[in-house]
């Protein structure tokens, strides 16, 4: 089976799920893996792909763009797996979509530009969440930070901890602290919000900051309805930002049954179009119950950390989805 997966190798870290996504297909007999540069999806007359015949040390899938490649179509490839991070490469979601009628994709490239977002997992989940809004109206994003005191303000398509940021007041100085990299103050909550929003078009989601979130994010995996395990999320720097590829660590967790039907409550509305691949993130609300952060569709990533921590063979398990995927 053919299966082609796009991405920038340059984008991932050792650690990241990508990397060991692209080894264990190039080990596993019943795939042939093939290899897209994302920055070369809308590329003329086909595509330039790359075959990639067994498992690659790091550096050498860093370098291939430098392999061989041939002229190949969508309809070439039984599967097609977008592991491409954000910001994506100018068009990239839109020529994607050009394609889907010729191949199955894992996460279908309209579903992720049109729903892949903060604005539809909060339409679907917001009542799971802390208290939220998802604005362009510094009127509005400020008020709400007025009320709440200290929120957490991210992107509508961040990920990995990146482009996330927490607000707060002390005395008449206002805060905005970039997870750890970057702090900076001012005089009032519009100065930091202004060039905040200026950074991007997209609607903001200010979300209630919670004060143990220091304790770990919970992530759990899910796969067309079924639960694969989950893993804590916890940052070596006692920061707020837990994401493996922000330097957390991963450490074993388990699924309470609350989490698991919220899991079965919201699932459903991505996979009917076309998201298969979900990550969960759970944090701990001030109460001391886990309470969901976000849905990520896509590029998920967990599955490493949580083989790792649980003992369960959570790569093989996907793949054998994967093997049947095409027919279903």
């Amino acid at each position: 089976m053919k299966i082609l997966c796009i991405t920038d190798p340059l984008t991932h870290p050792p650690i990241d799920t990508t990397v060991e996504m692209y080894n264990r297909l190039a080990e596993d007999p019943r795939f042939e893996l093939f290899h897209l540069e994302a920055g070369r999806v809308g590329d003329g007359l086909g595509i330039p792909v790359t075959l990639v015949p067994r498992a690659l040390a790091f550096e050498e899938f860093l370098g291939l763009a430098q392999w061989p490649v041939h002229r190949a179509e969508f309809a070439d490839f039984e599967i097609a797996f977008s592991r491409t991070d954000r910001p994506y490469p100018p068009g990239f979601l839109d020529a994607l979509v050009r394609h889907e009628h010729e191949t199955k994709f894992v996460a279908r490239p309209s579903s992720m530009r049109d729903h892949g977002t903060r604005v539809f997992c909060r339409s679907v989940a917001g009542h799971f969440m802390p208290p939220g809004i998802l604005t362009r109206s510094i009127e509005e994003a400020a008020a709400f930070i007025r009320d709440h005191g200290k929120v957490v303000a991210k992107q509508n398509r961040s990920y990995g901890g990146k482009w996330v940021y927490k607000l707060w007041r002390e005395g008449t100085r206002w805060f905005i602290d970039g997870g750890g990299k970057t702090q900076q103050e001012h005089g009032s909550i519009e100065g930091i919000l202004e060039p905040l929003f200026a950074s991007n078009p997209d609607p903001f989601e200010f979300v209630r900051y919670l004060e143990r979130v220091t304790i770990g994010d919970k992530r759990v995996l899910m796969v067309d309805g079924d639960i694969y395990g989950c893993m804590l999320r916890v940052a070596t720097d006692g920061g707020w930002i837990n994401n493996l590829s922000s330097g957390g660590v991963a450490r074993p967790a388990t699924v309470t049954p609350r989490e698991e039907e919220i899991i079965m409550a919201t699932c459903q509305q991505y996979h009917e179009r076309g998201l298969y691949a979900l990550g969960y993130d759970f944090l701990m609300d001030d109460s001391g119950e886990w309470i969901l952060s976000e849905i990520n569709s896509g590029n998920t990533g967990g599955y490493g950390g949580i083989e790792e921590t649980s003992g369960r063979q959570v790569f093989r398990r996907f793949l054998d989805w994967l093997a049947v995927f095409p027919t279903r």
